[in-house]
Order: structure tokens, then C-alpha cells, then sequence
């Protein structure tokens, strides 16, 4: 079997933090037997000749399949660009260009069985136009920002309502995301989690009762991640707890007015922000911290939360998406029911003196997001247990009994 799995983001090396969990997902699917080659965008300025291929074509060699980046013209990411500009549409044509025709160009050499779309848009979009081209069945993984976010605007709305109705399959890495599709549109969308594994992170323990703890933030500093009610509620721990501390890891578009704010309350001494770091940096922020915050607005299951798992770093997260439901399920954290200032301060306040985390827990979720149970998934539901393509004409599942065929396939 060969598949084209297309990608809005992957890591040109261990360092970078675009979607690190898509390359642990590819190893899998290749140790399946399934030939996978990767399209996706390349961000860095274009040079004078550039093609849309990315110079030195595929990356890889072997029969596992390749890489292969299409150029965009831009070191930033097509998810932070102000489409209010013309500049940014000008962008978007010649990125929607370069990648439909790279593609065309994979999908004319390869005999493709099947496209993987990771996520339903810019990505889904490609999906479905190859997939009209050249008569391949596609599929989708929704990641929480297509479900969440971007259908709040009724053009984009259209898009990605057409894109999934036309997939052969459509995936979701929450519960909560795969039934808001089912309201939806009537899909009956299949949950496969989206998981980093970090090594190293076995010989550790849960975090003991303290005064001075340390909370880190890992993660897109963007305010729909809440990184300004993190603040404002770490101001008011400090009145109880004056020796806390608090860590942002990570980069974005609110970094400068974060930087800003910590100086305006006062904090800087007591609160310090990375930016981007490595793999290995993550590990060690992870064993240094106490507990990690993820105040999110909009997230499904953000890969922090099972990179802490794994850092056996309990969590406290918000009730959005699947978020507080594997917190509460696995007990390895505390929920709060908004990311306002009193609900964070008080659960961050509690962390440190009572912490919660079941190591039993630990393990039980773990192996239900282990990389390789979603790639036997992905590849039974796709082409069967005989190597052949799986039909795509059988009857929906009912919700309930297609999360338990997830968890029962671990």
C-alpha cells in the first residue's frame, strides 16, 4: 500500500515544534507496511529561481517513502497570517498554487491508494482536489481548530464542510471533536489522538506537596491558549504562595504584549519566558516544573497534556474539548471550569499544597494514545486486514461503539 499523507506542518528536524507528533505517526504507519510519503509546506523565503519543489526534492531514501516541501515564500506559518492584508492573499495563491501542483506532480508519478489530510484545511483542501483529479479516496484528521475555530467564519465554513463531506473518512483527535462533527454534518467521524513520545521520561515521580512551586506553560503563546489569564491569575498565587514561579515555553503572536505585561505587574523576577526550545529543553522544563497550566479556550486534547503525563507533571486544565475529561477520568490533575483569574489562581494554589496524579492513571492513557495503536487503526480502517483497500460503503457506527472500537484496538 502506498499513502500521500499531506500536512499543514513537519518538523525539518527533532528541534522544531510544528506538529511534532505527525513524525511519530509516519514511523508507524511505515512499520505497518504502508509506503507513506509526506507532502507539506516549506516555510522559508523563496530565493531568486526556486521552484515550488523545495530544493534537494525528497527527504529520506528507502522504500518507507519520502518528504517532500513545497515552497511558500514566507518563514511564518500560513495559520498566522493576516488575511486582512492583500500582501497575505497574495501569498495564499502562490501557496495554494506550489502545493496543488507538487501534489499533482507525487499523485501523476505514484500510484497512491490513499490521501491522508492533516487537517481539514489548507491540507483537506489538496486532499480533495487531487482526490477529484485523480480518483483517490481521501480521508481527514480534524485537529480542534477545524471544528472549534475557523467555522465561526462562513466562508471557511463552506470549505471545510465540503472538504469533509467529500472524505472517505474523517478523524478527530477528541471525543468531543468527532460528535461536533457528527452534529454538524451527520459524519460519523472515528477518534485517533494525536501523541509526541518523549524518551527519558519514565524514572521520574509525581511532584510532592510545596510553597514554592513551579508552573509551566507549554505551548503557542496566543491568547485563545490563555496565556494572559495565566498571568493574571499567577499575580494573585503570588499573594498566598511569594515564592511560586511560573515558566512560558514557546513562541507566538502575543509574546511582545505577554513580555509587557509581566513587566507592568511586576513579575519579571518570578516569571520567565523561553520562546522555542529543543526537544531535550522540554524534558528538562517538564521535570524542573511542578504542575503544568493549559488555560485553553479551544483545544480538543493538546499534545502538552500527555507530554506532562508522561513527565508525571499532574494538570490543570480547563473544561473545553476532551481536555477535563481525560483529567478527571485518568485523575491526573484538577480541572477548572474557565480560564478566568479566581478559578486558575485557586486550583494552581491547590496543585502545589495537594497534587493529583494517579500513576495507574498514567499508564492506562498512555497506552491508549500510543502512535501505534492510531496507525493499526488508521491502516485496518483503511485498508483492511487482508492489505486491500477497506470498503468505504459500510454503515455508519454508532458514537458510543466507535470509541469503544478505538480503545479496543490498543
Amino acid at each position: 500500500m502506498r499513502l500521500l499523507l499531506i500536512t499543514n506542518r513537519y518538523p525539518v528536524n527533532a528541534d522544531d515544534s510544528a506538529s511534532p507528533f505527525v513524525p511519530h505517526f509516519v514511523t508507524a504507519l511505515r512499520n505497518e507496511g504502508v509506503c507513506t510519503d509526506v507532502l507539506t509546506p516549506d516555510y522559508k523565503p523563496n530565493k531568486r529561481g526556486d521552484s515550488p519543489l523545495a530544493p534537494g526534492g525528497g527527504e529520506g531514501r528507502g522504500e518507507g517513502g519520502r518528504v517532500y516541501r513545497y515552497l511558500t515564500g514566507s518563514p511564518t506559518p500560513i495559520g498566522s497570517w493576516n488575511l486582512a492584508s492583500p500582501a497575505s492573499w497574495l501569498r495564499l495563491v502562490k501557496f495554494v498554487r506550489n502545493g496543488r501542483r507538487l501534489g499533482e506532480q507525487l499523485c501523476a508519478q505514484y500510484n497512491y491508494d490513499h490521501i491522508l489530510a492533516l487537517w481539514a484545511l489548507p491540507s483537506g483542501h489538496f486532499a480533495h482536489t487531487l482526490s477529484k483529479k485523480f480518483d483517490i479516496p481521501y480521508s481527514v484528521w480534524c485537529l480542534g481548530s477545524d471544528i472549534y475555530v475557523w467555522p465561526k467564519r462562513p466562508v471557511i465554513r463552506g470549505q471545510i464542510a465540503s472538504v469533509l463531506k467529500g472524505a472517505s473518512a474523517v478523524y478527530g483527535d477528541g471525543y468531543d471533536l468527532c460528535e461536533r462533527i457528527d452534529n454538524w454534518l451527520g459524519i460519523e467521524a472515528q477518534f485517533m489522538p494525536s501523541f509526541r513520545p518523549l524518551s527519558g521520561l519514565d524514572n521520574g515521580e509525581p511532584p510532592q506537596p510545596t510553597e514554592a512551586p513551579c508552573y509551566l506553560s507549554l505551548g503557542r503563546l496566543h491568547p485563545a491558549k490563555g496565556v494572559f489569564d495565566l498571568l493574571n491569575a499567577f499575580a494573585k498565587v503570588r499573594v498566598i504562595l511569594p515564592h511560586a514561579r511560573l515558566r512560558f515555553v514557546g513562541d507566538g503572536p502575543a509574546e511582545q504584549k505577554l513580555r509587557a505585561e509581566v513587566k507592568r505587574l511586576g513579575l519579571s523576577e518570578s516569571v520567565a519566558i523561553d520562546g522555542p526550545v529543543g526537544e531535550e529543553i522540554v524534558r528538562q522544563r517538564l521535570r524542573e516544573c511542578h504542575c503544568v497550566v493549559i488555560p485553553t479556550r479551544s483545544d480538543s486534547i493538546p499534545l502538552v497534556f500527555t507530554e506532562a503525563v508522561q513527565a508525571m507533571r499532574p494538570v490543570i486544565g480547563t473544561d473545553v474539548g476532551d481536555l477535563g475529561a481525560f483529567i478527571k477520568r485518568y485523575r491526573l490533575g484538577l480541572v477548572v471550569p474557565s480560564a478566568q483569574r479566581g478559578d486558575l489562581s485557586l486550583a494552581m494554589v491547590q496543585m502545589a499544597r495537594e497534587p493529583v496524579f494517579d500513576l495507574q492513571g498514567r499508564g492506562d492513557l498512555l497506552r491508549m494514545f500510543d502512535p501505534r495503536s492510531a496507525a493499526k487503526f488508521f491502516c485496518h480502517r483503511t485498508f483492511g486486514s487482508s492489505g486491500k483497500l477497506a470498503p468505504q460503503s459500510a454503515g455508519p457506527t454508532p458514537l458510543k461503539s466507535r470509541n469503544k472500537e478505538y480503545i479496543a484496538s490498543d
